[in-house]
């Protein structure tokens, strides 16, 4: 392997890392946060952002050709698929009242 290919193989590696940690911290918020707005913010944001940075390591380790091209499109889907499905749920979920009392726990005294 030349320098060039070493060096483009790092960033990938570097690139889909800080998208796994992205994703695992994503899942890691929707277990720990106490409310369902809040396990939805770090769901939307972890995972739209995990994707992205995974997809531009596909992207640095296939090289600029016609797959680089089709992952840009799956990219620029995800950031506005996502953002919107999300804040239609959290609408939706704040309609119907259930925001505010999904997933916290019931006191007993």
């Amino acid at each position: 392997m030349n320098d060039i290919s070493t060096v483009r193989l790092v960033f990938a590696i570097a690139f889909m890392g800080a998208g796994f940690i992205f994703m695992f911290l994503s899942a890691l918020g929707i277990l720990r946060f106490p409310d369902f707005l809040s396990r939805l913010h770090a769901s939307s944001v972890g995972e739209t952002v995990g994707i992205a940075f995974t997809c531009i390591g596909l992207i640095i380790f296939q090289g600029l050709d016609l797959v680089s091209a089709k992952i840009v499109l799956i990219i620029i889907a995800v950031m506005i698929a996502n953002p919107v499905g999300t804040h239609l749920i959290g609408k939706s979920a704040l309609r119907a009242g259930e925001a505010e009392t999904a997933g916290k726990k019931e006191r007993t005294e």
